[in-house]
């Protein structure tokens, strides 16, 4: 069952330092904040104050948070407080007494009294008659519930497949994304978007989970779920593999001898892509996070932001004489090795995917004007050639073909560095020392 409480809400501070008081709501790991401005109409009364004014409810205090005496006006704001605590409790409580199920959206719209609704006058099972919840309103809760979460990726990508959703069908309710709807996005996203199979297995997958979580806060019934192998499967439907890249070696020679302006996004591009070639695959974002802590005299060692396992890759010639010049070359705010991120600027995690985001962008761009110069203006450089190349590379260089062939197999480059890492570390680098010195 929901719960909720009076609280000072530090998750956003205003200009004069202090910050508003809410009706915090909360179910399972979700929460939500309503000013309590917003829900009354004399606005004489100031409900925000400074950290010092404000007293967090206690155990005892059954979720109200109070004003100290030290605030003006508080009695009357107290009184106020304790109101809205009570006109919400009772809202759920009548939700339990009718065995009504619990959205943010109907709760909002009770405690703001925008409607009424018709469940109050005669109670339904939630299971005959689902909830008229816009695919909108859901995805803008999931969004939310993500970015307090910290998880701006996942966030990001929630947001492109809302706005998506929202050119498709800009009013559809969840109860409407059916198999026969999912077919037509497909359609649709095919035809009109000229989106390729890869791109529409990411969105579908992205709808699927959310689709799976409003199952879950009990918005839709399970057997309205409209995907798998007998309904709308997308490991049938699309093909979601991507084609690896690899480019041969004397390509890697050439992309290498190119002589750019230093400081450029084609010097940059080149350098990052020869330091992921020469750091075994080393991974676009892991090179952003990459700081001098992370490196020793003869390796770098680190931990990879997608799984979170450590990796120790050693330092080589090649990669050595990159770490050097960047060294010499930058001070990087944070202690990070390459000038991608910088904490005077990207100071949040939001702040940071959107970096990542456009330097990678402009990374790829680069390259494939790099491909240009080497004469290869049809290939597709991107960042991802390097991890594949240098995985490539090993094979052409005498590497156990059965490793080396399953683990180019594999969608990730993590089950590649899982394959390799199960050889002596000799035996890998006496590999790698053929390969980079052609």
């Amino acid at each position: 069952m929901a719960t909720v409480a009076i609280v000072l809400n530090t998750t956003y501070k205003l200009n004069n330092g202090e910050y508003a008081i809410a009706l915090r709501v909360s179910q399972g790991k979700k929460q939500k904040y309503f000013s309590i401005s917003t829900l009354i109409t004399d606005q004489s009364l100031p409900f925000k104050c400074t950290a010092e004014d404000w007293i967090a409810a206690k155990p005892e205090d059954n979720g109200l948070g109070k004003f100290r005496k030290s605030f003006t006006l508080y009695k009357e704001c107290n009184e106020t407080l304790r109101a809205k605590l009570n006109d919400a409790r009772n809202i759920l409580k009548r939700y339990d007494e009718k065995n009504l199920p619990f959205s943010f959206e109907y709760f909002e719209a009770d405690l703001k009294q925008k409607e009424v609704r018709k469940e109050y006058l005669e109670p339904i099972n939630v299971i005959e008659q689902p909830l008229q919840i816009t695919v909108q309103t859901y995805y803008d809760q999931q969004i939310k519930l993500l970015d307090e979460q910290g998880r701006v990726g996942l966030s990001g990508l929630t947001y492109e497949v809302q706005r998506m959703l929202k050119k498709f069908r800009p009013d559809a309710l969840l109860k409407d994304v059916n198999v026969r709807f999912l077919e037509s996005l497909e359609y649709w996203s095919r035809n009109e978007r000229k989106n390729k199979d890869t791109t529409i297995s990411v969105k579908m997958r992205n709808i699927q989970r959310v689709i799976n979580q409003a199952i879950e806060d009990k918005l839709l019934k399970p057997e309205d779920y409209p995907f798998g192998e007998k309904k709308y499967s997308v490991n049938k439907r699309l093909d979601s593999k991507t084609k690896k890249i690899a480019i041969t070696l004397d390509k890697i020679t050439k992309l290498k001898a190119l002589s750019l302006v230093p400081g450029s996004w084609l010097y940059f591009a080149q350098q990052y892509f020869l330091f992921s070639y020469y750091s075994r695959g080393m991974n676009f974002v892991d090179i952003s996070y990459l700081k001098w802590s992370d490196i020793s005299d003869t390796h770098i060692t680190y931990v990879r932001r997608k799984t979170r396992g450590q990796f120790e890759i050693p330092i080589n010639e090649h990669n050595g004489a990159i770490l050097n010049y960047f060294k010499a070359n930058y001070k990087v705010p944070g202690g990070f090795v390459f000038p991608i991120l910088d904490t005077t600027i990207h100071i949040t995690l939001k702040q940071q995917y959107t970096r990542k985001k456009t330097a990678l962008s402009a990374v790829n761009h680069a390259l494939k004007k790099l491909a240009e110069q080497i004469d290869e203006p049809s290939l597709k450089l991107t960042t991802n050639v390097g991890r594949h190349t240098y995985a490539t590379g090993l094979k052409r260089s005498g590497a156990n073909t059965a490793y080396i062939t399953e683990a180019l197999g594999h969608a990730t480059q993590e089950q590649t560095q899982t394959y390799l890492d199960e050889f002596e570390r000799g035996v890998i680098e006496t590999w790698e020392n053929k390969m980079f010195d052609v």
